[in-house]
């Protein structure tokens, strides 16, 4: 049996040994130095360590401590008081009121309460006396709707195209983790005051018509709606979509104050043009308009993917744009109308959207 080791000799075996030498390695190292130790002898030394030094011990285990769990009955009902209304408090500040931790709320939100996280929708606002009017209304209004009734409807709006829309920077981009990435890669910036411009276009179950663009300059009052807008649309679009049908058409705007003028009702009447009267179209609801709740968007993503650096060159994109609108988005959109009306109807005046 080998005899006890020099405490010299000892600290050096567990100093190599800490830094990744095999013992017989630090039995190569150790002989030229005149340590003649055996790899056997290297071995028995943190054995020898451990027995002369207490600090080489192993920590010692304690046994459970039994501590009190922060998920009680109480707690979790504190918790479900807390998150299960309409303003949701924050992890934190409940588990800073509980004097629990973070990771100890979402386990009894997640494992007991069973809750799923959900975000909630950008809706526009309604008063009651708005869902109200809705509702009123929309019993009228969808006497114009269904699969063949639509077909007659011609609807526009006017809708803001910011430069900004053409030239998007995508939210993501792709890396391998090796290459090195650009800086401007890593970055999408927005302007505080992109330029824009207003156009107005309508749409009908044969298509779209011109981008009309406001003049950004000019007060849009009911003659320049009628002379730079309205007049154009019933003499030149709606021939060139509804072609020997034109007469069957019945014209739709929303409640802005130009559309519904009585200088713009009356030269809709000295045009023998069918209108749907204001007193049936439901106000503040673009979940109800075709432009708002499914071409305006589509658009924007067409636009995204174009490229136009001035104001002249927006304008000339959104006018190629609209020449070649894809029909079949269009006739989907329309054929959505009767259902959203519908749905709002269904739900007394309330939005559409919300499940």
């Amino acid at each position: 049996m080998p005899g006890k080791t020099s405490f010299e000799t000892s600290s050096l075996v567990i100093a190599l040994r800490d830094q990744g030498f095999t013992y017989p390695k630090i039995s190569e190292f150790c002989q030229p130095r005149g340590f003649t130790e055996s790899p056997h002898s290297a071995q028995d030394l943190p054995e020898e360590s451990k027995e002369r030094n207490g600090w080489t011990k192993p920590a010692k285990r304690f046994p459970p401590q039994n501590l009190p769990s922060a998920c009680t009955q109480d707690n979790v009902n504190k918790v479900k008081k807390a998150v299960v209304k309409k303003n949701p408090d924050s992890l934190q500040k409940i588990a800073k009121k509980l004097q629990v931790s973070i990771r100890s709320v979402g386990r009894m939100i997640h494992q007991n309460l069973g809750l799923e996280v959900r975000k909630k929708r950008k809706l526009h606002h309604l008063t009651e006396a708005q869902k109200k009017q809705r509702y009123e209304r929309g019993k009228l209004f969808i006497s114009y709707l269904g699969p063949f009734k639509v077909r007659h409807i011609f609807t526009m709006d006017e809708t803001w195209i910011r430069l900004d829309d053409c030239n998007v920077d995508t939210d993501h981009f792709w890396t391998d983790g090796s290459a090195e990435i650009p800086e401007e890669w890593k970055k999408k910036t927005t302007k505080q005051w992109p330029k824009k411009v207003m156009i107005a276009i309508g749409i009908c179950w044969f298509g779209m018509s011109r981008a009309y663009v406001v003049n950004g300059s000019a007060k849009v009052t009911a003659q320049y709606f009628i002379d730079e807008i309205l007049s154009k649309m019933i003499h030149e679009d709606i021939p060139r979509l509804y072609r020997n049908s034109a007469k069957d058409v019945i014209f739709h705007m929303d409640s802005a104050p130009s559309y519904t003028a009585k200088r713009t009702i009356q030269h809709l009447k000295d045009h023998r043009v069918k209108y749907i009267p204001k007193e049936i179209w439901m106000a503040n609801s673009p979940d109800l308009a075709p432009l708002d709740y499914g071409i305006n968007g589509n658009l924007k993503r067409i636009l995204s993917e174009r490229k136009a650096t001035t104001i002249k060159g927006l304008i000339s994109v959104i006018k190629k744009v609209c020449e070649s609108y894809d029909i079949a988005e269009i006739r989907s959109t329309l054929s959505s109308w009767q259902g959203r009306v519908q749905t709002m109807l269904d739900r007394h005046g309330g939005h559409v959207e919300v499940k």
